[in-house]
């Protein structure tokens, strides 16, 4: 085994650690206060325990709206299928650790939830890392100035960014912990360009199928995962300078599971604090704030936009039509950001950031579309 392929092998598996272990590291840091009460280890499976009530208890599907909630919380009854999917693991967890006698249950509770939420970050880790090779090894539909970089060394490029990415996320903020939504959202957002680049180089019509798939799924998790339906549309157009009309189709398509599910709802999208909030939000850092609480607008803004943006110009190549493609995702994803959740909400910055990785190799090994 060669001296790169050793060193690939530890950096993948320093990784999984890393995801397996992100969780537990996120509620040690910020809830191990008070040990004298309870420890984070408690905290963290009482936390668990009225997740698990909340979201079996029968408000998610009572399906109206009250305005005198707190702006933007009710919005995740139009989530319901996939929180009913995420608590199966939930109580699976908590069953488990209260019924072993082994171990103490709390801390088996947040070691078992560690793993599976780190599980899902180290598999997004690993599709980025694939598309990477992808623009790579295949010659056929991509091309690169770069002629002296080793293609295995994209791991290690992938490894630091995304590390980076990931601890400033969970472990550099308080928010870092609320990623059900981001993580599944990302996931699904990278596979599915993923399998959209695959059906683009090989024209195996599974890739594509399984693109509709998660194009179908996406929204279910969070509104903005209908960006994924739209992919496939805005990278033949980037491609080719076209438009192809049948792609449009796709959006179509891929709402249809949202709309099933959430059409009783329907009435209250336009209503204020349901989707969108005209409104200031308590505790919460929003546009209102920028006049009343200046200093402390401007530095949510850095933290949670700014920063995002600094590998973005640094890496920005002029008339690169395939990194045009991501930067086109990554500005839409926070222009719909900075309107549909609150400034200082760190951990949506995920889905952007894990695109600004894939954008920042493009622009470092200059990749783009190989002219035909």
């Amino acid at each position: 085994m060669t001296y790169p392929k050793i060193l690939n092998f530890f950096l993948i598996l320093m990784m999984l650690f890393i995801c397996l272990n992100l969780t537990r590291e996120h509620w040690q840091n910020f809830f191990n206060y008070e040990l004298e009460k309870e420890n984070f280890y408690t905290k963290f499976s009482k936390n668990l325990d009225r997740e698990i009530l909340r979201i079996n208890e029968s408000e998610l599907l009572n399906r109206d709206f009250k305005k005198q909630e707190i702006p933007l919380e009710q919005r995740e009854k139009s989530r319901w299928v996939f929180l009913k999917l995420l608590v199966k693991p939930m109580e699976l967890i908590q069953n488990f650790s209260k019924n072993q006698n082994k171990l103490p249950a709390e801390k088996i509770s947040l070691y078992l939830y560690s793993f599976y939420i780190g599980i899902f970050f180290f598999i997004n880790f690993i599709i980025i890392h694939r598309i990477l090779l992808l623009f790579d090894n295949d010659t056929k539909k991509f091309q690169s100035t770069d002629i002296t970089f080793q293609k295995q060394k994209s791991i290690i490029f992938v490894f630091f960014a995304y590390l980076l990415l990931i601890m400033y996320i969970n472990l550099g903020h308080f928010r870092g912990g609320e990623d059900n939504f981001s993580i599944t959202e990302s996931l699904l957002l990278t596979a599915g360009i993923f399998f959209i680049i695959q059906f683009d180089l090989y024209k195996n019509r599974t890739y594509f199928f399984l693109y509709i798939i998660l194009s179908m799924l996406a929204p279910l998790v969070r509104e903005s995962g209908i960006f994924l339906s739209g992919f496939y549309l805005v990278y033949y157009y980037f491609k080719y300078n076209k438009i192809n009309f049948k792609l449009i189709a796709i959006p179509f398509i891929a709402i249809i599971p949202y709309v099933i599910a959430n059409y009783d709802i329907f009435k209250f999208y336009l209503e204020d604090g349901f989707i969108l909030s005209t409104e200031s939000i308590d505790s919460q850092t929003t546009w209102h704030d920028l006049g009343n609480n200046f200093l402390g607008t401007v530095h949510a803004l850095f933290y949670n936009f700014v920063i995002f943006f600094i590998p973005i110009i640094i890496f920005f190549r002029i008339k690169n039509q395939l990194q045009m493609l991501f930067l086109f995702f990554i500005l839409l994803y926070f222009f719909l950001l900075s309107f549909a959740s609150v400034l200082d909400h760190v951990s949506t910055r995920f889905m952007p950031g894990c695109l600004i990785i894939i954008y920042s190799y493009i622009g470092i090994r200059n990749i783009n579309f190989k002219n035909s």
